[in-house]
């Protein structure tokens, strides 16, 4: 590896365990050419690493306070009268669900972390007690992301916004005993159920756009938004609500340190679907084309000064000839991805690589700073470029790293099929 051991020389990823913080400023400036990753949300779920230590004064000696949980949970969420207790699962006992182990009720209090004098907090990325806080922290990494962004590099952002709620919609502790997501959280199952996200300044049930704060805080931070793609989710679950329309999408942002960037446009291109090529050959009839004005004839479209659409379909079938294709639009249909090894959090490959294959060339580096399983990572080898990945976890990390390091064999078939 080159640039002070962190920045590969061969297609082989690599994979970096510890604070993300920590390890961005190991890195050399200007060394990356793009970017792809998907940070842990807002209020989403708890993957249970270390506690780490996020903005404020480094040279501070911290003096930590505990943050106080937005919810204080009542006695009858714990020890025998707790959910552990009361409820089943697809009619198994809880007994057989979870053997001896009971949860803890310390997992379904959002506590928030320690917090200082000094404006540091200490926590879990995603467990923050606001979402302004949460997006603060993702800001201050994502400035070191910047320090080591090519001046002509692409940060791709993935992010999903949330709603301010009840610990899954459940206003009491009756209600909440009764529920199958009381009791979610343990064996690394997935936490979004268990959080209490009525954060202050946020209504109850009122939507909370982290994407849109996160844009707008990148923006102040000196960063170009150059495009939000919306990612619909082909196979996405319904909502169980009846009062907005259930969530089917989320974000992917395109974010970029100088106003041009590198992009591949040739190689984003995607066929046009057959009806499209059918209808330019066919051009526009009118019933008289001609418009007689003092002893002269002049076209209905010269004269309103409006364009002839049969000259508008002949323009793009020499588009069709010289080009191939349309345009990546920024609406993408993509399934989503499934959980792999203990990680419970999985983008599908087709979404980095649309990032990978527009934002770089061939032997360039991609870098992941919240690797996961290395989704990013893989698909990076496959379209060969050098790639690299940040992860605290250490479970994921190892997953990440063994399954990187097996080349795969992947298209753009999934997307091109919903388009056509």
């Amino acid at each position: 590896m080159g640039g002070g051991g962190v920045i590969p020389t061969e297609l082989a990823p690599v994979v970096l365990r510890g604070h993300v913080l920590d390890l961005l400023r190991s890195f050399p400036e200007d060394s990356i050419q793009c970017v792809v990753t998907s940070p842990p949300y807002w209020g989403q779920r708890s993957y249970g690493t270390e506690a780490q230590v996020w903005c404020g004064d480094a040279a501070h000696a911290h003096e930590w306070s505990e943050t106080p949980p937005r919810r204080a949970r009542s006695a009858a969420d714990e020890g025998e009268n707790s959910a552990y207790k009361k409820t089943t699962h697809l009619g198994l006992p809880n007994d057989r669900r979870f053997g001896s182990e009971r949860p803890d009720p310390a997992n379904f209090e959002a506590r928030g972390g320690s917090s200082c004098s000094c404006g540091a907090w200490k926590g879990e990325l995603g467990c923050e007690p606001t979402p302004e806080l949460f997006v603060a922290h993702l800001v201050s990494v994502f400035g070191e992301v910047r320090r080591v962004l090519r001046p002509d590099g692409t940060c791709w952002v993935n992010l999903g916004a949330t709603y301010a709620t009840y610990p899954s919609g459940l206003k009491g502790s009756k209600r909440w005993a009764k529920s199958t997501m009381g009791v979610r959280g343990v064996v690394g199952a997935e936490q979004s159920g268990a959080f209490d996200k009525r954060a202050p300044g946020w209504k109850r049930k009122e939507l909370v756009p982290v994407p849109w704060l996160f844009g707008l805080a990148m923006h102040e931070a000196g960063w170009w938004i150059r495009s939000d793609v919306q990612w619909w989710k082909l196979n996405g679950k319904h909502e169980n609500v009846k009062d907005r329309p259930f969530r089917a999408h989320e974000y992917v942002t395109m974010f970029t340190k100088t106003a041009d960037p590198y992009y591949d446009e040739e190689a984003m291109r995607q066929p046009y679907v057959p009806s499209t090529i059918r209808e330019t050959g066919v051009a526009y009839r009118s019933e008289s084309k001609k418009v007689a004005v003092d002893g002269k004839e002049y076209s209905l479209y010269d004269r309103s000064g409006a364009e002839d659409p049969s000259d508008l379909k002949r323009r793009i079938i020499r588009s069709l000839a010289e080009r191939g294709g349309s345009m990546l639009p920024d609406v993408w249909f993509i399934s989503t991805g499934n959980g792999e090894g203990r990680h419970v959090a999985v983008f599908p490959e087709t979404l980095p690589e649309l990032c990978i294959t527009a934002s770089t060339r061939p032997g360039d580096v991609v870098l992941d700073p919240f690797a996961g399983s290395g989704t990013t990572l893989r698909v990076g080898r496959r379209l060969q470029r050098r790639s690299v990945g940040i992860e605290l976890n250490t479970d994921s990390a190892t997953f990440a790293e063994e399954k990187s390091s097996r080349p795969q064999v992947l298209d753009l078939r999934a997307f091109e099929e919903v388009r056509a």
